[in-house]
């Protein structure tokens, strides 16, 4: 009896490399917005300009005596927040996606009236709005140029809170983890007097600047006075920190990345517009195009009151 042994092996050459696919789409993490969240919000604005109204009195007093002498004047004022209105319009085409991994998340209507993580989808675009709108309202100009924030519908802060404009200006140093201690006490040092009792002193700096000052204090021997802010980890608020000895909160915004500023003062002295919301974001089946619209509509907009009661390194 003959026996033989048969080897087989698998001829795979026709077989494409396989890829397995998750069922979920991340997001990339974006900054987004801060500012506002510290700001006085004026909401429910319409248009393009809202005027504040404020009131400064001078007053003297007098030695007390029989009848009236007027003295003193009451002086009422503006101050301006002036809105952008502004959209996003976006398209997507479910068919495009039948030669993708993607096609198996369609449904097997012969419409496709959603496109597969939808709801991600809007989440990201409205986390880049966020982020877009905080650059904007820090360095927005009115000023034509070649940037997308020249020609806009109001000033940023970096125009707002000028020297020229009645803030105290001191030269700019970068925080490092050897003197960013004594960058932002220098800073806080400047703050006008006459706000230094108030319960919302905030100092505005990078995210490098930021770090600086973390790295400091770190190295420093006040690690006892200070401590970080982790309260971003339960409500989504930004990291923060107090400064050792003093009632000003420091903050970082990605508006500020890149700039060489710091911005300190009064935070309810920022004014925040909007409408009932920043911003609103949805996606629409359109049945006559046979697509996904993705439609945002945000207002924005910024005015800052008594420009003299902020100090600015830069």
């Amino acid at each position: 009896m003959n026996k033989q042994k048969l080897n087989f092996a698998y001829d795979l050459t026709n077989l494409p490399t396989y890829n397995s696919y998750g069922s979920d789409m991340l997001i990339k993490a974006v900054l987004g917005l801060t500012l506002p969240k510290y700001a006085t919000v004026r909401p429910n604005l319409k248009g393009t300009t809202e005027k504040v109204g404020f009131v400064t009195n001078d007053v003297y007093l007098q030695d007390l005596s029989c009848g009236f002498n007027q003295s003193g004047t009451t002086t009422q004022n503006l101050v301006t927040v002036d809105l952008c209105n502004k959209k996003v319009n976006q398209t997507l085409c479910p068919y495009s996606l039948y030669d993708t991994y993607l096609s198996q998340s369609l449904s097997d209507a012969n419409f496709q009236e959603n496109v597969p993580f939808e709801e991600v989808i809007l989440e990201d675009i409205s986390n880049r709005i966020a982020n877009k709108v905080e650059k904007a309202l820090w360095r927005n100009t009115t000023a034509t140029g070649a940037t997308e924030y020249n020609s806009q519908c109001f000033n940023g802060v970096e125009y707002l809170i000028t020297s020229g404009n009645g803030a105290t200006q001191i030269a700019y140093s970068g925080a490092t983890s050897s003197n960013g201690l004594d960058v932002f006490t220098t800073i806080y040092e400047n703050i006008p007097a006459n706000v230094l009792h108030r319960d919302d002193l905030v100092i505005y700096c990078s995210y490098s600047n930021y770090r600086g000052l973390v790295s400091s204090m770190r190295n420093s021997s006040y690690v006892n006075l200070f401590t970080l802010d982790s309260a971003g980890v339960a409500t989504g608020e930004e990291w923060s920190l107090m400064l050792p000895g003093t009632n000003v909160r420091v903050i970082p915004t990605v508006g500020l990345d890149g700039v060489s500023a710091y911005y300190a003062g009064p935070a309810g002295y920022y004014l925040f517009g909007m409408n009932s919301e920043i911003m609103t974001v949805k996606a629409v089946y359109d049945p006559f195009e046979d697509i996904v619209k993705i439609m945002a509509n945000v207002t924005y907009g910024l005015g800052v009151f008594d420009v003299a009661s902020f100090a600015i390194c830069k």
